[in-house]
């Protein structure tokens, strides 16, 4: 008692339930809190307020508001005795050896950890069989991978206990695997990571990316860091006119700020919370999904009646601020989130809480959350996962490398704890940055009825590879309402379904999707989406529906046998901007005409909506807008994002709007052009090892896959070659078949060279396709019975080649000529050349090669120095 007594007496000029905090005394306080009757204030004194340890908050701490101005939390802290070293470089001795970190800022920017490439990113060059890494049986694409030749001497020359903490991030799709170093193969070039990928490496991603960091040698570039751990020292390589004599320079300490469990009625108000820890896991981290592996360093569960209010949380290594399962009746409002490691909010859990523990009634109101994703590529500014009743409201989400806002965790239409969310006036912009692929502005997956997004301004939405979309249903959404939204200038449709029922998107506004304004994905036996009083501008260049024409057909049988449509479109306007009525609304199908017969878009029309300059992406209406003809609603666009009321709060806001890299910067990192020269010596056994290739297996004894069984000796003798394994009884003759995509522009002129020898009864054929996959229109050799032949026919015959003689195929021809060239190669290096060998006209495009088994006994024919480019 009489050091309760003590201490409210330097509080005496505060109310009986006011205490104050000063620097470095939280502990004393909360230990008074706790023996106070409730409610109690915490008055935060102005000033920095170191955080040594995460603090802990409870039942006990429950009825506390804590108060400040400008007081900062801080879990970093600083470093100084910055001197010059070697190379332009400064350093600076830590004050303890243990300290560990793998973030720093200079001047309160993120500095980069030194890494390779500077920009952009590296490619995985293939995958890697069994046998390369002992300890490996199964499963081999989830643990191991095979890189160039210069990133893997690279990575080999770091020192071993250097390399152990060495952060391989390789992209899939939409997440990322943030990967250790386990082990090295030089015969393969291979990398063993440790742990287990989430998702296979170069399965589902082609030309795979990938960048390096964390260690000495990439310490190349100005704005860098490393941390010597051997050495006890920082390394920094300075931007220009950065003085390190003066710069503040801060590392990180606590990983998090506040963790709050069983407590209620607890308020910051006025806080900051800055410079907050956080390192990779010694086995990686492999997200699955919108960065839902990491934490935040504000966490709260079973809690309720939990606010934050004009605070600001920056600099951190993980999420804002996580709600974890059982949290209701609370808020995060007009809050500043930015430069952040992950995400802005993250509300619920991946795994369905019991329901009692579903989070609801959550609300983010007029906050800024900006800058994210920056150790957790996948991350989103808002996250709701199973949660009920929860909104997010006037909030300005941007610079993000993934989704804006993501609500719903249930992948089909099973049962779901998801229901009611609501998104509504947000500005939601320049987001993916083409770092990775399926996203939107807002992401809607799984059923969640009563979803409401509205009156959301997205815009400027760019993926790696596909989905940059702007409004995205995704696996089974259902019951979502979407309207009064402003959509425009995204990579892919401003509006996307992939799969899902009854869904309603009215009264918006989409504008320049680059790919196509409209995109469905899955036909279904259902009404999928109803499409009304929408307005649609677009470029004439893309078309206004993206999609293969069987997702936008009839789906036939839906009733009894007849053909049903489960798509509505109604009184929308449409209007390309050169005016003119496409020819077809896809790429390839449906006229106007015809899209209206299926009964669709009754009482809608092509007219220019009249905006008051498109240009400027002015989307106001001028009077006589024909938009009121078909019963659109114009609503004040103003509206979306933080309130304006607060005249410095929006200034702060459109701070982060403006990036001039963007048409730079925001664009697919390009893969290094399709190009193969494989002896197979350093490809695995088992794999195939050529890029964008693959197959498909009966399980009947066929395969195709590297071996060591022979090799060609045509220039050299070779060790390894691709075996084509048939078998006797495939469903399909010409099966199995080494497909091969190569991803060349639609025309020009091609080389192809490879070495073959066929047992006995191993017939084959090789065969370049056009993008309608026309048989035998593009260059044709086969084998068969000893006689190689060209064009499928018995004349022009090339040679005889005995059952076990290699024997190399020079192969050029250009698209559209109907001619091509071939030269033979015999083991004695004998040549014979056939030139203008006739083939179709219509082979105008090169997107299509395959080998093909012919034999139907179990024999095999071996392939090797294959050489596949463009000229």
């Amino acid at each position: 008692m009489f050091r309760l007594a003590c201490f409210l007496l330097l509080v005496s000029s505060l109310s009986a339930a006011d205490l104050v905090l000063k620097p470095g005394n939280i502990a004393a306080v909360l230990e008074e809190v706790r023996k106070a009757p409730k409610p109690v204030r915490i008055i935060v004194e102005d000033g920095v307020h170191p955080i040594t340890e995460t603090i802990m908050l409870g039942k006990d701490d429950s009825q506390v508001t804590w108060s400040g101005k400008k007081a900062v939390f801080m879990a970093g802290k600083p470093i100084t005795g910055w001197t010059k070293a070697e190379g332009g470089l400064w350093k600076a001795p830590l004050p303890d050896k243990a300290w560990k970190f793998e973030q720093l800022w200079i001047n309160g920017r993120r500095a980069t950890l030194a890494r390779s490439p500077n920009k952009g990113y590296h490619h995985i060059t293939e995958a890697v069989g069994a046998g390369v890494f002992p300890d490996l049986k199964v499963n081999m694409n989830f643990h191991a991978f095979s890189i160039a030749q210069p990133e893997y001497d690279v990575l080999k020359a770091i020192p071993q206990p250097e390399r152990d903490d060495v952060l391989l991030t390789v992209t899939h799709a939409w997440a990322v695997g943030q990967c250790r170093i386990k082990a090295l193969n030089e015969e393969v070039l291979a990398v063993q990571i440790k742990g287990r990928a989430r998702y296979p490496f170069v399965e589902f991603e082609p030309d795979q990316r990938f960048w390096m960091e964390n260690y000495r040698a990439a310490l190349d570039a100005p704005g860098e860091w490393f941390l010597d751990k051997a050495r006890g020292e920082v390394l920094y390589l300075p931007l220009p006119g950065e003085d390190m004599t003066k710069a503040e320079v801060i590392a990180p300490v606590v990983t998090k700020f506040i963790v709050i469990k069983g407590a209620h009625d607890v308020r910051f108000e006025g806080i900051s919370f800055q410079f907050s820890q956080h390192l990779y896991p010694a086995d990686g981290l492999h997200d699955g999904q919108a960065a839902t592996t990491s934490d935040g360093c504000i966490e709260i569960e079973d809690s309720r009646g939990i606010h934050f209010e004009n605070c600001e949380i920056a600099h951190t290594g993980l999420h804002a601020i996580w709600f974890k399962n059982g949290c209701a009746d609370s808020s995060v409002k007009h809050c500043h989130l930015h430069d952040l490691g992950g995400g802005g909010v993250y509300v619920g859990e991946t795994g369905r809480p019991n329901e009692e523990r579903v989070n609801h009634h959550l609300v983010v109101d007029d906050c800024i959350i900006q800058h994210g994703g920056r150790l957790h590529p996948s991350a989103c500014g808002v996250v709701f996962t199973h949660t009920q009743h929860c909104a997010v409201t006037h909030c300005d989400i941007g610079d993000f490398y993934y989704t804006g806002i993501s609500a719903g965790w249930n992948w089909g239409y099973g049962d779901t704890a998801s229901r009611e969310t609501l998104v509504e006036n947000n500005h939601i912009h320049h987001l993916g940055w083409a770092y990775l692929s399926d996203m939107g502005g807002f992401y809607g997956l799984g059923t969640s009825p009563g979803t409401i997004i509205r009156g959301n301004h997205v815009h400027h939405i760019a993926s790696h590879r596909y989905g940059g979309w702007g409004l995205y249903n995704d696996e089974g959404a259902t019951d979502t309402l979407m309207e009064n939204n402003l959509v425009h200038d995204t990579w892919n449709a401003g509006f996307h379904q992939h799969y899902g029922y009854f869904n309603t998107v009215r009264n918006n506004i989409f504008a320049f999707g680059n790919s196509a304004q409209i995109q469905a994905s899955r036909n279904e036996a259902r009404l999928r989406f109803r499409y009304l009083n929408n307005i649609v501008v677009w470029e004439p260049a893309s078309p206004l529906l993206d999609g293969g024409e069987w997702n936008w057909k009839f789906f036939d049988k839906i009733d009894r046998g007849d053909p049903k449509d489960s798509l509505i479109f109604r009184k929308n306007i449409y209007w390309p901007t050169d005016g003119k009525i496409p020819a077809k609304l896809t790429k390839s199908h449906f006229t106007w005409d015809e899209w209206r017969k299926m009964g669709r878009d009754n009482g809608s029309q092509f007219a220019d909506p009249m905006f008051e300059d498109i240009a400027k992406r002015d989307f106001r209406l001028k009077p006589g807008s024909p938009a009121e003809k078909i019963g659109f609603k114009p609503w004040d666009l103003t509206l979306a994002g933080v309130r304006k009321a607060d005249a410095a709060w929006h200034a702060l806001a459109a701070k982060g709007h403006d990036y001039p890299n963007w048409d730079t910067d925001a664009k697919p990192w390009p893969a290094p052009p399709y190009q193969v020269d494989q002896s197979f010596e350093r490809a695995s056994l088992g794999t195939l090892g050529i890029r964008n290739a693959k197959y498909s297996t009966e399980n009947k004894g066929e395969s195709i896959g590297v071996t060591d069984e022979t090799g060609s000796p045509i220039g050299g003798a070779s060790k390894r070659s691709l075996k084509v394994q048939d078998a006797p009884s495939l469903k399909h003759s010409y099966d199995p078949v080494l497909d091969i995509y190569p991803k060349w522009s639609e025309s020009g002129t091609y080389h192809v060279s490879f070495d073959i020898m066929a047992q006995p009864g191993a017939d084959w054929f090789f065969e370049m396709r056009n993008k309608g996959g026309e048989f035998a229109a593009g260059p044709y050799l086969r084998w068969q019975k000893g006689t190689l032949v060209a064009n499928n026919t018995a004349s022009p015959k090339l040679a005889d080649v005995k059952p076990g003689e290699w024997l190399r195929i020079d192969l050029t021809a250009t698209t559209g000529a109907a001619k091509y060239d071939v030269t033979l190669t015999r083991q004695d290096g004998t040549k014979t050349e056939f030139k203008a060998i006739p083939c179709k006209p219509t082979w105008d495009t090169a997107t299509y090669l395959l080998f093909s088994a012919l034999g139907t006994t179990k024999t095999a024919f071996f392939i090797d120095n294959v050489k596949l480019e463009q000229r």
